[in-house]
Formats: C-alpha cells, sequence, structure tokens
C-alpha cells in the first residue's frame, strides 16, 4: 500500500498560501453587510434562520442541521452524461449512481446518519456539528459547523488487489462549513475540505485539499435557485508522486432549482459530480466544465 507523503510543512504553506486568503476575504464581505438584518434590540441576539433549506445544497452539506429528535432521509440520484443527446434521452437511460441515506438529529447543534451508495457499494457514516451562529445583529456574523464523513467501499476484497486488509476499503472526508445570511433571500458558504483514501488507484493521490463555494438565492418563498463550485488545490510542491498530475481531479460545478416545504426539499440541477460521495468526488472526479462533462441530478429529503 503507497502511503501519504505530506508533511507538516508544506501542510502549513498550504494553509496560509490558499486557505487563510479565503476566510479573509470571508471576513472582509461579512464585515460590510453587518446591517444586513437591522431588527429589534430585544431580537438582536437571536440566532439568524433558514439560511438554507436543508442540510445538503446540491452536492455539499450546508450548516443546516436537523431538529433535535428529528429524522431525515435523503434519495440522491445521478443520471449519466449528457453527451449522447437522444440517443439515451441526455443521460437518463444511462448507468446511473443513486444514494439513500438517514440522518438524526441528536441535539440542536449535532447530527449523525447512515448512508448506501450504489457505486463501489459504499457505506457511509457521517457526522455534522454546529459550532457557532450567526445572530440576526451579525454580532455573530457567520455560522460555523464541522462536518465528517466515514466510507466503506464493501466490494468483494478481490478488487484491493495483493496484501488486503480491512483498512483498504476506508475513506475519510472532514470540512470545516462557513456560512452568512446576507438577508432573506440570499444566502453565501465558504468551505475547505480534506479528504484520504487509504487505498487508492495507481498515482492518485491519497491526500487531496479542496475549496467549495456555494450559495442559494429565493425566487419565491418557496423555491429558490443555487450554485456551487467545489476546486481541488492540486499544487505542485504537495504532490505525493512526481507525474501525478495526470490523474488530477477536476473541478465541479452545480447549479439547479430548489423547491421546499416544511416536511420534504427537492432539488433538480445539472452537476459534474457522479459520485454523490464527497470523498470520491474530489479525488476522483474526471469530467470537464470546459467540456460540457455535465450530468442531471437530483435529491429529495423527508423530514419525520
Amino acid at each position: 500500500m503507497i502511503r501519504s507523503k505530506y508533511s507538516i510543512q508544506k501542510f502549513m504553506k498550504l494553509t496560509f498560501s490558499w486557505i487563510f486568503p479565503f476566510f479573509l476575504f470571508l471576513a472582509i464581505i461579512l464585515s460590510a453587510s453587518q446591517n444586513c438584518f437591522a431588527q429589534e434590540d430585544e431580537f438582536a441576539n437571536d440566532p439568524v434562520t433558514g439560511t438554507f433549506e436543508s442540510g445538503l445544497l446540491g452536492e455539499t452539506q450546508t450548516i443546516e442541521m436537523p431538529f433535535a429528535g428529528e429524522f431525515e432521509m435523503h434519495i440522491q440520484h445521478r443520471f449519466g452524461l449528457i453527451e449522447n443527446g437522444l440517443e439515451d434521452v441526455f443521460g437518463i437511460y444511462a448507468t446511473s449512481n443513486i444514494r439513500m441515506g438517514l440522518n438524526y438529529g441528536i441535539t440542536e447543534k449535532f447530527m449523525l446518519g447512515y448512508g448506501y451508495t450504489k457505486e463501489f457499494k459504499l457505506q457511509e457514516f457521517q457526522g455534522k456539528y454546529k459550532v457557532l451562529s450567526q445572530t440576526e445583529s451579525n454580532s455573530i456574523p457567520v455560522s460555523i459547523a464541522l462536518y465528517g464523513n466515514l466510507s466503506i467501499n464493501s466490494q468483494d476484497k478481490v478488487v484491493f488487489g495483493n496484501d488486503y486488509t480491512f483498512s483498504d476499503r476506508l475513506g475519510y472526508f472532514s470540512q470545516i462549513i462557513v456560512a452568512h445570511k446576507f438577508n432573506d433571500n440570499f444566502s453565501l458558504q465558504l468551505a475547505p475540505s480534506f479528504t484520504h483514501f487509504n487505498k487508492t488507484d495507481s498515482l492518485v493521490e491519497h491526500d487531496k485539499v479542496a475549496i467549495t463555494l456555494s450559495g442559494r438565492a429565493k425566487v419565491t418563498p418557496s423555491m429558490s435557485v443555487f450554485f456551487e463550485y467545489d476546486q481541488p488545490l492540486n499544487i505542485d510542491d504537495m504532490r505525493e508522486f512526481t507525474n501525478s498530475d495526470q490523474t488530477d481531479p477536476e473541478a465541479n460545478l452545480t447549479f439547479g432549482m430548489e423547491i421546499g416545504t416544511s416536511t420534504h426539499v427537492f432539488q433538480v440541477f445539472m452537476t459534474n459530480y457522479e459520485g454523490i460521495t464527497p470523498q470520491r468526488n474530489i479525488l476522483y472526479n474526471k469530467n470537464k466544465i470546459g467540456d460540457g462533462d455535465f450530468l442531471v441530478g437530483f435529491n429529495i429529503m423527508v423530514r419525520f
């Protein structure tokens, strides 16, 4: 098994070269929006609600949580690429991927979930904790959540090759989610992430840092449009292998429409990602935005 060769010095260089400037830029934007929520003094310290419609926006997590004692059932479906046009009805008849999952709110700030993804027979365990909530007065200007996902590839062990151990099946994804609700109609979110696989394909790096920018704008009280952009940071002096640029993952662009009610959320969108599970998407995506490698996806969420 090939192991990661990242050093602490390289990680610190990445932090101060890429991640820190993103958060500095976000702080500047947020400081310019302090008056977006002019409220009565008695409500000034109340947490902002409804930054996003649900805890999932297209392909990415948001800072939203299930209520304490509430279940959320998620159905996520990705059709094939639209490249063949009417031949396979823009990917509807092509090979598809699907995930079904269940989340449970332990408290108002902490949730756990389990999901199963068709591709690679991935079983996932995930958790999210809301560290900070934006206030109506913007005395706390952002909401912050921590998200983690552990995936287990449950295919037959022969696919892992020689010297198989159970740890070869494991993939990890962790993310810091920072969001700001500018007004009743518009919210933005910035989320750096770290992905690791214990075992990968030849010349594919085991570790990858990425940045996700996403947002939504309400069109009506129940309908919104949204976007998401995911950029893996392919930094030359942080590579494990000299030729690993040949297997660099591609960026993702997702854009679509969302309809929400008190118990249901439905999202339909175009995306480059087909893996659904975040660590697979970040490390293995080969669909290029510039080449038009898009597919149709939808998410359905039911609260109960």
